[in-house]
């Protein structure tokens, strides 16, 4: 015995066949056994509009209305009115369906889907035998046979511009005046570029060409006029290739909105006599035929009766139609033209624009009213009338097209020979007239039609959008799905959506957001399931088990109750069932004590669930909450450093905006570009969570979850991190930075002579975060300028560099100033930092860049630096070689200067000079300058690159006896005094001068040979 699971009642080619959204497309068997009783309202014309009066009438109403109403002119023209898909079309062919037979009576029936003006003609003038209605017909033919729709359609806009380039102002109202005569829109018409825009596809011209050759698909649709969109108004490549006097059109056109209005209609004026000239149908023929055919009629005893499922469509025989179907039968008491009743579907704003002539035989006609189809659902019983509609549409589907017409009139019930029917009956229900719902039920049904109502009327009763985007999409698109057990599948879940304005509200937040914990393979279903056949319960409940089982749906380990089906009918009959009318409860019951604004603001962060924008204040709750949890939470001990405020998040681009916090669909979203660190996407939990926020922010006692502040904490980790490296990135103190920090530091160390290749860490560290406010070089006097200007420049800014430093590498205390180094970081960048004691490879942050600003020449610095140095010692060496002792060399100069003082010979003004320069490096230590030559001496030929600059700084950084350069200037007086003093004493031509002479010859060559005697040794012992 079959069962219900995964059970399919129909077929989908038996659905195409039987099911049609134009009336007249279907046989006469299909649609009567389709026909659903139609809500039709009575309203009373106001000028160009009418009002409902609240009255309602059914199809037989309009049927002895339409038969029955009695003229003076003996002419009926009564409207019916509303919307494309109302059903206009639909009661225009029941009237057809169910017109008594009579002889006296000639029945015209103008079909939506037969518009092309050959078949209009000849339905108007079919079986009359008149020699003038028989070439009108020949013509309409011929002009509609020999040639294409693009040539008619060329033909169309030429005639068109002729009609318009004979317009006067005086002729013409309002605007339209400034668009008159062949210098107003007819230049737009005549020109070739703009008759291509015209001309393009989808526009108004072409496709009316197309349908005046042919008839329409029953699917496809033709504009009834023009539209501003039908303008050629893409001139961007247009402009340069048309006259003068046509751009000055177009941009006139382009400039001002209401002329293009004035164009619009001044073009759908004009177009009736364009049709017209271009069949052969101008100077009233239409007009004379119709009243021949009328006197035809009139001289064989007959009324005609003319039904017209589109009047719009009727395009190029309009007025002329109006004309004749108007015309009063009567002259001079004798009726001498065929009472005339016509019957007419238009729309509410067709009906705006139809002649004054025409809106005042309406009146006259029907005494001023109309009868509109536009039906909005909005009561109580709502629900049963779109299950009598769907009932019989489904039922019809079960059945098919064939066995409807073997059953005219009175078409089978297919459910009572299903084999599943109780089961069916119970759980998705029945209409009143006996027809199953499957797949939908009642709730189904009402959500799905209020899903695909027009946007601004919710609870519009469209028949048509009713049959093609509900019924007909689920029966052919969910047929596999439901036989495989994946009913609803992604197509329907996309394209129906709970309608918030028909009070049809989506399933709440937190029960998709237990949906997604408890059923990971069939939560999408689910969630769309209970919002659907179960609707919107407020809590996580089970599907009805019928309805679970025919869509192959488990039941989840809950503790609660299955709900009652409100589609579901008792066997005494159908369940009227109202829409929803519940408020979201998303935490926890209507009694939870929040204000009325923070339940609105709750409300909202469910609508966003549900697919509505987030509006701007609970974005930037949200936004705010998240971002200033992620500062808050900063680890200054992880790595230890400054601890960060809002200030560094602010610097760091971390703000309460969407460039920050990212929210799917929410207010200034598109701040965030894709990039932003922080990403919420439109899910159950996040709304949740939003909520929570609110609620946190508002300070409310009550909702906010345990949850979802565990949740704050933990994202306010992960994004503190994401925090710390964006301000890491924005303060450039990330690894590479510090390590440039690092070396700009080193380098300043070793211009003041506390920093030098191979010195050990410690040293190098203490030297790196050492402001150098007391750093001086005691051997200035042996520096280069340079140098000293070097080093001057950069302990003016080394400040703020070990600032920096101290602040990305130390911990803080008590103000938040760094006070310790965090050394386990530190010592690793300072190894790096050290490997290369130059800035050429370096790009140093900007905050190092003041620092190193003063090491730019730092390549030219050094070596100049070492070759002073170098030439320095060797001067020294000339005079105080290697292995001499100073107490020697000095002795022998106060020997000297005794020996030229008791001669006379007092050498000029070195003498006082040298003495002083004895007694100022009196504590200075020679020795120093064996250091100073192994480290100048490390420098040598085969050095190149890094090895050469570290050799470099070997000799030249390290801070050298104060003394160096006075030693050398002393070392330079005496060898100078001693060669003036000897030059003296030989001048002197005595004997005393003699003797002085020799004496000092003898202590000049005892200088030289103590110099002489200290180099040898030196070589001897290298």
């Amino acid at each position: 015995m079959p069962e219900l699971r995964d059970y399919v009642c129909w077929d989908i080619e038996r659905v195409v066949s039987t099911i049609q959204t134009e009336a007249v497309v279907a046989s006469s068997a299909a649609f009567l056994a389709t026909h659903t009783p139609l809500q039709i309202q009575r309203a009373e014309i106001n000028g160009r509009s009418f009002n409902n009066t609240g009255q309602m009438a059914s199809e037989k109403d309009v049927l002895k209305d339409f038969l029955g109403r009695k003229t003076a002119t003996g002419t009926v023209l009564m409207p019916i009115v509303g919307e494309s898909g109302s059903g206009k079309s639909h009661l225009v062919r029941w009237v057809r369906e169910n017109l008594p037979a009579s002889d006296k009576r000639r029945v015209i029936y103008l079909e939506k889907s037969k518009t092309s003006l050959r078949h209009v003609i000849e339905s108007l003038l079919e079986g009359v035998d008149d020699g003038e209605i028989a070439q009108i017909r020949a013509d309409v033919r011929s002009s509609t046979s020999s040639t294409d729709a693009s040539a008619l359609a060329l033909r169309l806009i030429n005639e068109l511009m002729i009609a318009l380039a004979v317009t006067t102002s005086a002729e013409l109202r309002g605007r339209q005046r400034q668009l008159a005569g062949p210098k107003g829109l007819a230049l737009i018409l005549q020109d070739p570029v703009l008759q291509d825009q015209l001309l393009e596809k989808g526009k108004f011209v072409p496709s009316f060409a197309e349908h005046m050759l042919s008839d329409r698909g029953s699917d496809s649709e033709r504009p009834p006029h023009f539209t501003v969109d039908d303008l050629p108004l893409s001139v961007a490549s247009a402009l340069d290739g048309v006259a003068a006097p046509t751009r000055v059109m177009l941009r006139l056109l382009l400039s001002k909105p209401e002329m293009r209005d004035a164009a619009v209609d001044m073009l759908n004026e004009y177009w009736e006599k364009s049709v017209q000239a271009t069949s052969s149908l101008g100077g009233g023929r239409v007009l004379d035929a119709m009243k021949k055919v009328r006197e035809i009629y009139a001289r064989q005893g007959k009324e005609i009766i003319l039904l017209v499922e589109d009047f719009a469509l009727i395009q190029g025989v309009q007025r002329d139609l109006l004309d004749a179907i108007t015309e009063t039968s009567q002259r001079e008491g004798r009726t001498v033209l065929a009472p005339m009743r016509t019957l007419m579907a238009i729309t509410s704003g067709y009906f705006h624009d139809l002649p004054e002539t025409a809106v005042t035989r309406i009146e006259a006609s029907t005494s001023g009213h109309v009868y509109n189809l536009d039906l909005v659902l909005d009561d109580d019983d709502s629900i049963e009338s779109i299950a009598s509609f769907a009932g019989r549409y489904l039922n019809a589907a079960r059945v098919g097209r064939k066995e409807l017409e073997a059953h005219p009139g009175q078409p089978p019930n297919q459910c009572d020979e299903c084999p599943v029917k109780a089961a069916c009956h119970d759980a998705f229900g029945k209409s009143a007239q006996g027809y199953g719902l499957y797949p939908f039920n009642r709730s189904a049904l009402r959500r799905t039609v209020h899903a695909v109502a027009p946007t601004d009327q919710p609870h519009a009763f469209v028949p048509r959008t009713i049959l093609s985007r509900a019924l007909i999409p689920v029966l052919t698109e969910g047929c596999d799905s439901i036989q495989e057990g994946s009913f609803p599948d992604e197509q329907f879940r996309s394209r129906f959506k709970s309608n918030r304005d028909a009070h049809d509200l989506p399933l709440a937040s937190r029960v998709r957001e237990r949906i997604e914990d408890l059923d990971q393979s069939d939560g999408a279903r689910r969630e769309k399931l209970l919002e659907f056949w179960a609707d919107s319960p407020d809590e996580l409940v089970n599907l009805e088990a019928g309805i679970a089982t025919a869509f192959s749906l488990p039941n989840l380990p809950i503790d609660s109750p299955q709900p009652t089906t409100r589609a579901q009918s008792s066997p005494a009959g159908p369940t009227s069932i109202a829409p929803a009318a519940r408020k979201p409860t998303t935490l926890g019951p209507t009694s939870s004590g929040l204000s009325p604004s923070l339940q609105k603001r709750i409300d909202l962060v469910e609508n966003w669930s549900a697919g509505s924008g987030l509006p701007t204040d609970e974005a930037l709750t949200v936004r705010s909450v998240m971002s200033r949890a992620a500062v808050y939470r900063q680890d200054s001990l992880h790595p230890p450093m400054k601890p960060l405020g809002a200030t560094d998040a602010s610097q760091a681009g971390w703000i309460n905006k969407a460039n920050t916090v990212s929210i799917e669909g929410a207010a200034a979203e598109a701040l965030a570009r894709g990039n932003s660190p922080v990403i919420f996407k439109r899910t159950p939990a996040n709304a949740e969570f939003f909520k929570s926020l609110i609620l946190l922010t508002a300070d409310s006692s009550v909702g906010v979850r345990s949850q979802d502040m565990l949740r704050l904490a933990t994202l306010a980790d992960r994004y503190a991190r994401v925090l710390r490296e964006r301000i890491i990135a924005q303060s450039q103190i990330s690894n590479d930075d510090l390590v440039a920090g690092l070396r700009v530091s080193l380098l300043g160390a070793a211009l003041a002579g506390h920093a030098h290749p191979g010195m050990p860490l410690a040293q190098l560290h203490a030297a790196a975060f050492d402001p150098g406010q007391s750093w001086q070089r005691s051997d200035v006097s042996s520096r280069t300028e340079m140098w000293q200007k070097s080093l001057i420049s950069h302990l003016a800014k080394r400040g703020q560099l070990v600032d920096k430093l101290r602040g990305a590498l130390g911990v803080g205390q008590g103000t938040g100033v760094a006070q310790v180094i965090d050394a386990a970081r530190t010592l690793p960048l300072l190894r790096r930092a050290a490997e290369r004691w130059e800035l050429d490879d370096t790009e140093a942050p900007k905050w190092a860049q003041d620092a190193a600003q003063s090491l730019a020449g730092w390549r030219v610095l050094v070596p100049a630096q070492h070759a002073q140095l170098v030439s320095l010692l060797q001067e020294i060496r000339q005079c105080f070689p290697r292995g001499e002792r100073s107490t020697d060399l000095l002795s022998q100069l106060d020997a000297s200067l005794r020996v030229a003082a008791e001669l006379g010979l007092e050498g000029g003004s070195r003498v006082p000079v040298i003495r002083q320069l004895i007694a100022k490096i009196e504590d200075a230590d020679w020795a120093n300058l064996t250091v100073l030559e192994r480290d100048l001496g490390k420098l040598t030929l085969d050095l190149e690159g890094p090895a050469a600059m570290n050799a470099a700084l070997q000799g030249v950084v390290p801070l050298r006896d104060h003394h160096l350069a006075d030693i050398h200037q002393l070392l330079q007086q005496a060898d100078a005094f001693l060669g003036d003093a000897l030059q003296a004493a030989e001048a002197r031509g005595q004997t005393a001068a003699s003797t002085a002479s020799q004496q000092m010859e003898a202590l000049k060559d005892a200088w030289q040979q103590i110099a002489q005697d200290a180099q040898v040794a030196s070589e001897d012992e290298a």
